[in-house]
Parts: structure tokens; C-alpha cells; sequence
């Protein structure tokens, strides 16, 4: 009985090593390799049209920042630096014009990752503390913001003027626009 089954199992190793070398098995390992990659191309093709990227950010970020980001960063730093220059003006209408200008920047961004709203204060709305760190500090300095443009008699001092620039800076650090 044991030979019997020696013999039955050196038979169907023959027969394995006749067939792994023989040219159908060969034609079978190209069409599988071939379809493999078609369909890993498929899959790459389809992640990307679905937006794969945009889901990656928010993942790993927690929101969508826009991918032209990183194209107009030195741009956006450049633009940044003129308005901080403001700050070292000594008058109050340049802190005033520093504070609107950085703001704008800011709604800039949020509206480019998509927030909805009509302005910033409705961007901010939409967006929970656990998607931006310093969401609160953002919202404190959209609020210096609008009591600058509502309220005439508002004053502004240097120093009220350079923390809430800093909030704003914050924002940009945390997104790497700024390091």
C-alpha cells in the first residue's frame, strides 16, 4: 500500500513539473500577468477620477486643501510679507487695511477647500473645531475684522492688531503655507 502510494504521489509530482514547464502554463502566466496590470491600471484610472486625492486630504488633514495650494505657496508667502509689513507702520489705518487684507487671504483659502457659505463668517460656521486647530482664534480674528469695517468708531491698537494677525498666521502654519 505504501508503494502504491509512493508511486501515485512521484506521478503527480511528474505531473506538476511537466505542466509548470509546459508552454500552456506559460500562456496562462502571461494572460494573468497582462490582466493584472490592466487591472491595476483600471484601478488607479478610477481612483483618480472618483477624487482620490481630495479624500487623502481629508484623511490625513481632516479637510480638503486645495492642491493649487502647493503651487502658490511662494506667491501667498510673498503677498503674506506685504501685509505684515503694514504692521510696522505706525499708523492705526495701516493695521486696520493689514487685519482686512490677511482676512481676505484667509477666506481665499477656506472658500478654495470648499466651504460653503456667502462669506467668511458662514465658512467659519461650517467648519468644526476638530478640522482646524485654531478655528476659535480664527473666528476672534474674522471679528476684529468686522467690527474694523462696521464700526467706525472701533480703535485699534498695535498690539490688538499683532495677536490678531498672529491667529491668522497660525492658520497659514498649520497648513504649511508658512513655516
Amino acid at each position: 500500500m505504501d508503494i502504491l502510494l509512493q508511486n501515485f504521489s512521484l506521478e503527480i509530482v511528474a505531473l506538476a513539473k511537466a505542466f509548470y514547464t509546459s508552454l500552456t502554463f506559460a500562456a496562462i502566466k502571461l494572460f494573468l500577468e497582462i490582466y493584472v496590470i490592466v487591472m491595476l491600471i483600471d484601478l488607479v484610472l478610477l481612483l483618480k477620477q472618483r477624487g482620490l486625492g481630495a479624500d487623502i486630504r481629508d484623511t490625513l488633514v481632516g479637510m480638503n486643501i486645495p492642491p493649487e495650494l502647493g503651487n502658490r505657496k511662494n506667491k501667498l508667502r510673498a503677498k503674506w510679507a506685504k501685509v505684515k509689513e503694514k504692521l510696522k507702520s505706525k499708523n492705526e489705518s495701516d493695521y486696520k487695511v493689514a487685519i482686512i487684507e490677511a482676512d481676505n487671504i484667509i477666506d481665499d483659502l477656506i472658500a478654495r477647500m470648499n466651504y460653503k457659505g456667502e462669506n467668511m463668517g458662514e465658512r467659519l460656521d461650517n467648519i468644526t473645531p476638530g478640522q482646524i486647530e485654531n478655528i476659535e482664534d480664527l473666528r476672534k480674528a474674522h471679528e476684529i475684522r468686522n467690527r474694523i469695517i462696521h464700526d467706525e468708531s472701533f480703535v485699534l491698537t498695535k498690539e490688538e492688531a499683532e495677536k490678531t494677525f498672529e491667529y491668522y498666521e497660525d492658520f497659514l502654519k498649520f497648513f504649511m503655507v508658512l513655516e
